[in-house]
């Protein structure tokens, strides 16, 4: 941070003996005059009793003992009330011991003595800040600048206030003009940066950060609000790469470790994400969000696991709507569709204007075949979020089971048509036409609508998997298995996509590839039973009987199916070839 004091080295000497006039530094002239055609009225005994006063203070100011300094320039100003410069160095005094009310008449009385003098001015509108009075802070640094425009202190503190005050604009520029006097202070372009941020100037504001880190590496704050600026740009893996900065200076920052987490899960690294939330935990067991993030990190993969850890941020935090609608999707993911209504019902309470609540209640009854009720509860969603895509494609799936094809056909329709308003409306629009052309059996248009969205967006996971699966049933295995490669790229740790590459590439008989699909998907996801039925048929058409034996037999010890399962069958036929061989 910059430190304003430590910049003004050339404030003036208050009280200077005949003998030190020649070394006086520049700008000094007019205080040592001033004090030298007085010394008549106040004895030339006083003059060296301040000067000693005062240059005492100034030793025990420059070693932080602001207290015993204080009572030295206490001494010199009673000494020689009219000393502007004595009564400027009592000011920051006093501010340094946050006695901002008396440093202000300190400085008003410097001010009065020498009125034109520019650095009273700065320090009265810092001390003005300290106390909120913004609007005066701002007023005293103009003060300021009218004496000296190239006065980067002024331009810097008085980009502060109106930052604290949140005309966000006006501090940028005020930043700005400081840069173009000091453009080598880090300190400038982090603020500047800030107040870019938070202006919603995400590419200037990256840029000044970019410039403060690059003046000082060892800005911690300048880089961990550098990965927050790539965060409001989707730019996520530069954003991981400004927060492994930040904690390479501050390793314990609960705060930098729990945005990497974010990132990281923006990128469905959950594995990654869940570790940095675990960090947070470490660090700061009560932190709720770090509790919900891990929770809705869990659930891609094991929400069981997920439930738990949503539930102890409940605890911490039973008031948080997020909370109770990220246990509800959780509860839909495990099929207890009345639990997740419970948890829905209860996030509405808390506050009815999450249309995300209101779309889980409409899931949850629509499995229920509660279908009337699921209707009311997409159109609660509407009535919050008219434009809310998932909403209209719940309604239209909804209107299906109650035989109205002609109102689900308009609730379709109103997702292909929505208006694209911004580049994640635009993808979330490109999902639902393509699902509504599926669901109305347009499977050639549904991919053209799929691959429309992955040129516009290659890393949409969701829409290469739609894509694949659509190809898939279309019988086009080798594109199929091109577009499930594609998701596999972008989410290498997801179970579900390694299962359905494995399918299609037993359809292309390449069962060792299939095989090694199987493998991956059981590195992710050991006790996922299903894998080993499919790598145990896998091994079964290239007559590799034991491994096959081997598969089918984890398989059943892991599978919950009633007895007797058809896994007992698959295994007793590989025993039977076991047997000829």
């Amino acid at each position: 941070m910059l430190n304003t004091d430590e910049q003004l080295n050339q404030q003036p000497a208050p009280v200077t003996t005949p003998a030190e006039t020649s070394q006086t530094s520049a700008g000094e002239g007019d205080s040592v005059g001033a004090e030298q055609d007085q010394a008549g009225n106040w004895g030339i005994f006083n003059i060296f009793k301040a000067f000693r006063e005062y240059n005492q203070g100034n030793r025990l100011y420059k070693r932080e003992r602001y207290d015993q300094a204080l009572i030295h320039y206490q001494i010199a100003v009673k000494l020689k009330p009219d000393s502007w410069a004595a009564w400027l160095r009592l000011g920051n005094t006093l501010r340094k011991l946050k006695q901002y009310k008396q440093a202000l008449g300190a400085y008003d009385r410097a001010i009065k003595l020498r009125p034109r003098n520019y650095w009273p001015w700065t320090f009265r509108g810092m001390t003005l800040s300290k106390l909120e009075r913004y609007e005066e802070a701002i007023a005293s640094f103009d003060k300021a600048l009218t004496m000296e425009p190239n006065n980067f202190e002024a331009w810097y503190e008085r980009g502060l206030a109106l930052e604290a005050s949140l005309q966000f604009e006006a501090a940028a520029a005020s930043y700005k003009r400081a840069i173009e006097i000091k453009p080598n202070i880090s300190a400038l372009w982090y603020h500047q940066g800030n107040a870019l941020m938070n202006d919603d100037r995400y590419s200037e504001a990256v840029a000044s950060l970019d410039r403060a880190v690059k003046l000082e590496p060892a800005n911690y704050e300048a880089w961990f609000h550098r990965g927050e600026m790539l965060m409001s740009q989707h730019r996520y893996v530069d954003a991981i790469a400004s927060y492994d900065k930040a904690l390479e200076l501050q390793p314990a920052s609960f705060k930098a470790i729990f945005n990497r987490g974010i990132a990281l899960q923006k990128l469905h690294r959950y594995n990654d994400a869940i570790a940095c939330y675990d960090q947070v935990i470490q660090l700061q067991p009560n932190d709720y969000e770090a509790w919900f993030y891990k929770g809705m990190a869990l659930k891609s993969g094991w929400p069981k696991t997920a439930l738990l850890s949503l539930d102890r941020a409940l605890e911490i935090n039973p008031e948080s709507p997020a909370i109770w609608i990220g246990r509800g999707q959780t509860l839909l993911d495990l099929k207890e569709y009345k639990s997740a209504i419970a948890s829905f019902d209860r996030a509405t309470q808390l506050n009815s204007n999450f249309p995300e609540a209101w779309l889980g209640r409409a899931v949850a009854l629509f499995q229920l075949r509660r279908y009337p009720e699921a209707i009311i509860a997409c159109d609660n969603a509407l009535q919050v979020q008219p434009n809310f895509l998932e909403a209209w494609n719940q309604r239209g799936l909804t209107l299906e089971r109650l035989g109205r094809y002609e109102d689900a056909l308009k609730a379709y329709d109103k997702v292909i048509q929505t208006t694209v308003l911004t580049l994640e409306l635009a993808d979330q629009v490109g999902l639902q036409r393509g699902m509504a052309l599926e669901l109305l059996k347009r499977d050639e248009e549904a991919v053209m609508a799929y691959r429309k969205l992955v040129r516009q967006k290659p890393d949409n996971f969701q829409a290469w998997v739609k894509l694949g699966q659509v190809l898939a049933r279309l019988g086009q295995y080798v594109q199929a298995v091109d577009a499930f490669s594609e998701a596999i790229a972008i989410w290498p740790d997801n179970y579900q996509i390694w299962l359905e590459q494995g399918a299609i590439l037993e359809k292309l008989d390449r069962y060792q590839d299939a095989i090694a699909a199987y493998d991956r998907l059981i590195k992710i996801k050991p006790d996922y039973w299903e894998a080993w039925v499919r790598r145990g048929q896998a091994f079964e058409q290239i007559a590799l009987y034991q491994e096959a034996f081997n598969s089918y037999g984890i398989a059943l010890e892991l599978s919950e199916q009633p007895q007797p399962s058809p896994i007992i069958a698959h295994r007793e036929r590989v025993r039977r070839k076991l047997v000829d061989m």
